[in-house]
């Protein structure tokens, strides 16, 4: 007879730990639930980072993880971390491999003496067998599960343009092609005086640029990115009033109504800031009454402005920027990549005007990329894709939306849902997205 595991979270992120931590936390035996990544459980892409410089770009008291407890990272960094470059004017901003090893300290005290099952490998396919779900491990292997969630966070970055590789060895390529620079190995091999060339103008780009100067770097940094501007440093923020919303709301009264409340200071001070930070907690719910085609036309127009604002920057990040800029180090050139043509020792960016730029070394900086196993759930029809076509569509209890109806046994939560549910990025966000799910399940299992 074939075993039937009754709870399976995919992914092996903060996502899937914080999930893991919240079932935990509402009785459910670890017994019940296994778990299925190929990484240590609550690093993920994000937290594994070997890189010091990798900060969160969000101050201590933001990444609320316990809703009843909304200071617990705080206490527990002030505890636990040694980090003297932490504190800046705006708060802490410690660093992310720190913000892992909380995550996992979270994971082991809500498990005790409990295992918890842990299968070191990633699901190609997922699949209907009866009532259950079949998935299909990269080893060939597979196993059932009565329910399952999709936790997978953030896919890793991926080349944006084609990429044609002349003359070189698999070590250069290796040490000179950075496709996924989350982790941070690739810093060790930098020397100081390679002209490094980076693709995407986000907190990508300037947490590499952080650990260039944090390293003493002396070459020149090439930025490539469709603007040549970087997300404004956080300030001291608050949230001091809630805005007094319309009553009826279109996507063009939307930024009207945001573009008259925000001041007309600079996007780095705090004046500016506490205005955006009280326009956002009511922003999910106006994006969710919003039809599909209105959501694709107000990203398509202003997706890039939210991103720029949305995900500001460290203070350390920012003043590494400047040092870069100061010492004639740092560059934008405006444009996007065509076509990388790496030849050793040099690599050549191709740009979409026909211009191009080389360097010593190439590192993508342009973020995440589609998840393989969501656009898999599309294509077989388990799933829809959500109103910005870039994931699967869930409703507000995160079941995943079927062509027919919604799944009552397969929910996801996390970054993905961002074209669901709005703005679902940060810590805090998918915390309560998963405390959420927790007490659904632990009622579903009363019932």
């Amino acid at each position: 007879m074939v075993h039937t595991n009754d709870i399976v979270i995919v992914g092996d992120g903060f996502a899937a730990a914080v999930m893991a931590v919240h079932l935990l936390r509402k009785q459910i035996p670890a017994s019940a639930i296994t778990v299925i990544g190929p990484g240590q459980l609550g690093k993920g892409n994000a937290y594994t980072a070997i890189s010091p410089a990798y900060r969160l770009n969000v101050r201590e008291d933001l990444p609320i993880i316990f809703s009843e407890d909304p200071e617990h990272f705080a206490r527990w960094a002030k505890a636990h971390i040694e980090d003297p470059k932490a504190q800046t004017a705006a708060g802490y901003f410690y660093r992310r491999n720190d913000f892992g090893r909380y995550v996992s300290e979270l994971l082991s005290h809500e498990l005790g003496a409990q295992t918890m099952h842990h299968i070191r490998s990633r699901v190609s396919r997922i699949s209907t067998s009866g009532s259950q779900w079949q998935l299909l491990l990269d080893q060939g292997s597979t196993l059932n599960a009565k329910q399952v969630i999709l936790a997978t966070g953030n896919a890793p970055p991926t080349w944006p343009c084609p990429v044609f590789i002349e003359q070189s060895s698999s070590d250069w390529r290796s040490t000179h092609l950075i496709e996924n620079p989350w982790p941070g190995h690739h810093l060790q091999s930098i020397a100081p005086d390679d002209d490094i060339i980076l693709l995407g103008g986000g907190l990508t780009a300037l947490d590499a640029i952080n650990a260039l100067v944090e390293q003493g770097h002396r070459g020149m940094v090439d930025v490539i990115s469709p603007r040549a501007i970087f997300p404004p440093s956080q300030a001291p923020w608050q949230r001091n009033k809630e805005p007094d919303w319309p009553s009826q709301i279109s996507p063009a009264r939307l930024v009207r109504f945001m573009r008259n409340y925000l001041p007309s200071a600079p996007t780095n001070s705090s004046e500016w800031q506490c205005a955006w930070e009280e326009l956002r907690p009511n922003l999910n719910r106006i994006w969710q009454q919003f039809t599909p085609g209105q959501r694709q036309r107000l990203i398509k127009r202003l997706g890039w402005l939210w991103s720029l604002y949305r995900f500001r920057a460290a203070p350390q990040t920012i003043a590494a920027y400047q040092q870069l800029q100061a010492r004639g180090q740092f560059q934008f050139s405006v444009g996007r990549a065509k076509q990388v043509i790496a030849c050793e020792p040099k690599v050549k960016v191709v740009l979409g005007n026909g211009t191009d730029r080389i360097g010593d070394r190439l590192i993508n900086c342009t973020g995440v990329a589609s998840d393989p196993l969501l656009q898999q759930l599309i294509q077989d029809q388990y799933a829809l894709p959500d109103p910005l076509l870039q994931a699967i569509a869930v409703d507000s209890e995160l079941k995943v939306v079927g062509p027919s109806s919604t799944w009552n046994n397969l929910w996801m939560i996390g970054p993905a849902t961002m074209g669901s549910l709005g703005d679902v990025v940060a810590a805090s966000a998918i915390a309560k997205q998963a405390e959420q799910l927790a007490n659904q399940i632990k009622l579903s299992r009363l019932s």
